[in-house]
């Protein structure tokens, strides 16, 4: 294992010396500089400096493209330095001609950096407006995607799953003291051209991690450094080299090493989340592959080959407990896609009790866990003690506090869910999909003027976020503003492309409008398309229920409840459902699903 500081750092092997340069001299000479300022660079600038001990001295050698990244990312904050200080070096330089890719860089950084400002202004004014403060002791960090250096755009998982790794294991220091921005705000800079101040500004934070990975042959390379954004000033910078098949325990070295430099006057760190076994680097590989797909974007397709990926890694290892986490997660994501939920679910919570016990303590897998025993068994007490042991176990884990906040909504603690919420927005501020959850959080607790306004913040966001318009189109339906609220639906539905999502609540206003002709005609689109994939019988109730048919609603209603259906744990907070309220047959269907209306 490597030292922590820029000092003590393994030797690479192969193809990755081909660009070395193995003196002071000649490092000297690329940057155009003399040696004394190239030493002072190192010492306090974080420059990337290699040593290797031979018996008893250390030689030192650089990587032409490691300084290549390192002047890019701190020219313009050492250009000022030296003009400050007045020396002969004040006019800024170009390193060597034979890297002219850096000039074209920083002139291409700049321009796209100005463009992608004027197009993003206004957005960004309304996120620093409508984001939810700090707590006033906290330091805030994001760490930026890490480039794939590979040359494979294939890899682009392994470079994925080193970012998540970074932001899961200093998200574990100390969460009162240091903030670490979510990866969905994060991935937003990837390739922006923006320069460090400029990613400060937009999101509030004290410090940029950024790195590379680069693989060789059967050796891989990260590089990390660590950006003060006050003065963007490099303060850390260090290369780990291992084999391919210690890439699981490179990326925990790497993160824990990041941790230690960042947790100067912190105080305390949290000890890390180890790996319960060593993990087959085939197996991991296919783990990546399958979060990769998890990510951002997710369709139908991606679900299943993601599904086919975490397979794949128990195959190669039976005892992995993350994959069994993984498969379980995409099991979720399915349950309200291409199978009735009940089914999807099922086949969750078999991958989630596989996981924890092969480790109790991942807190993945009690979170996968507790979203079955709530959103499909219905079992509320259990599932609020498993949400708690996973957010005991890693109290920066977005996705539970994500799952826990639905939970706190359902069962009427409001003012808790819009804390979670709000939680999650500070730790992903420019996530579209964190941005609209808040909005949800005050439309089902009856704040109907503040999920507006955060819902129309959302928009300013993201203008093509579908579930933005579906919430504002359920406020303005709330209030009884039907023509708001038929723009807002059906521009959601034309966003939703060839899912459903969206429909029946466009039809159940179209009625309640007064529209009963075209709500009825997409009624019976709804229908026959019911007759080939899975149509929520919930969704379908809502729209008899607004026509006056409460015998077919309430019929649907129980056809639901044969199917354990996910939507019917919502029905006690429904205002669509208000008509059915006096029924003993809905009475009934409270009860069973445990809802606390029918407490």
């Amino acid at each position: 294992m490597p030292g922590t500081g820029p000092n003590n750092r393994e030797e690479p092997s192969g193809s990755l010396a081909s660009d070395r340069l193995d003196s002071w001299k000649e490092i000297a000479a690329y940057l155009k500089r003399d040696e004394r300022t190239v030493r002072r660079w190192e010492e306090r600038e974080g420059l990337p400096i290699h040593r290797h001990q031979h018996k008893s001295r250390a030689a030192i050698f650089a990587y032409k493209s490691e300084l290549d990244a390192w002047w890019n990312n701190g020219q313009n904050a050492l250009e000022t330095q030296e003009q400050a200080q007045g020396g002969s070096e004040a006019s800024a330089k170009l390193p060597a001609e034979s890297s002219p890719s850096v000039y074209h860089t920083l002139v291409a950084r700049r321009w796209v950096a100005l463009a992608a400002g004027l197009l993003l202004i206004a957005p960004v004014i309304a996120y620093r407006i409508a984001m939810p403060n700090r707590p006033s002791a906290q330091m805030r960090i994001v760490v930026l995607p890490f480039q794939n250096m590979t040359g494979d755009p294939n890899q682009e998982f392994f470079a994925d799953g080193m970012t998540e790794e970074m932001i899961s294991q200093l998200g574990a220091t100390n969460p009162a003291r240091l903030g670490v921005i979510g990866r969905t705000s994060a991935v937003k800079y990837k390739n922006s051209g923006k320069g460090i101040d400029q990613i400060g500004n937009e999101l509030g934070v004290d410090y940029v991690l950024e790195g590379s990975v680069r693989e060789a042959g059967s050796r891989v390379r990260v590089t990390a450094q660590l950006i003060r954004v006050s003065d963007q000033m490099h303060v850390w910078s260090q290369s780990f080299d291992r084999s391919l098949k210690d890439a699981v325990e490179l990326q925990s070295d790497v993160a824990q090493a990041i941790a230690r430099r960042i947790d100067v006057g912190l105080g305390e760190r949290r000890a890390a989340r180890q790996q319960a076994a060593q993990v087959d680097w085939e197996a991991y590989s296919a783990y990546l592959k399958g979060r990769h797909l998890l990510l951002d974007n997710k369709t139908d397709a991606t679900v299943a080959v993601a599904l086919q990926y975490f397979q794949r890694a128990i195959e190669l290892d039976p005892n992995f407990a993350l994959a069994y986490a993984g498969l379980a997660d995409a099991y979720g994501e399915q349950a309200d896609a291409d199978q009735p939920s009940e089914k999807a679910l099922a086949l969750s919570k078999q991958a989630a009790l596989r996981a924890l016990a092969i480790n109790p303590d991942l807190p993945e897998a009690h979170v996968s866990l507790a979203d079955v025993l709530f959103f499909n068994e219905w079992k509320w007490a259990e599932a609020d003690r498993e949400y708690k042991r996973a957010l005991q176990l890693k109290p920066t884990y977005e996705e539970g506090h994500h799952s826990y906040s639905h939970y706190l909504t359902l069962v009427g603690r409001h003012g808790e869910a819009i804390e979670e919420s709000q939680l999650l927005l500070r730790l992903d501020p420019l996530s579209s999909h964190m941005n609209a959850h808040l909005g949800a959080a005050y439309l089902r607790a009856g704040r109907f003027d503040d999920a507006v306004t955060q819902l129309k913040k959302t928009i300013a966001l993201d203008p093509n976020y579908m579930r933005a318009y579906l919430f504002l189109g359920v406020v303005y339906e709330s209030q009884k503003l039907y023509p708001k609220a038929i723009a807002a639906l059906k521009k959601a539905v034309s966003l939703a492309g060839e899912t459903l999502e969206g429909q029946a609540k466009l039809a159940r206003v179209l009625i309640e409008s007064g529209d009963k002709k075209e709500g009825l005609l997409m009624l019976k689109h709804l229908e026959i398309e019911a007759q080939w994939r899975f149509v929520s019988p919930v969704e379908l109730a809502s729209i008899y229920t607004a026509l006056g048919d409460h015998e077919k609603a309430l019929t649907l209603l129980e056809n639901a409840l044969q199917q354990h259906n996910v939507r019917l744990l919502f029905i006690h907070q429904g205002h669509e459902f208000d008509p059915l309220r006096s029924e003993p047959r809905f009475t009934r269907i409270l009860q069973a699903v445990g809802a606390p209306a029918a407490a």
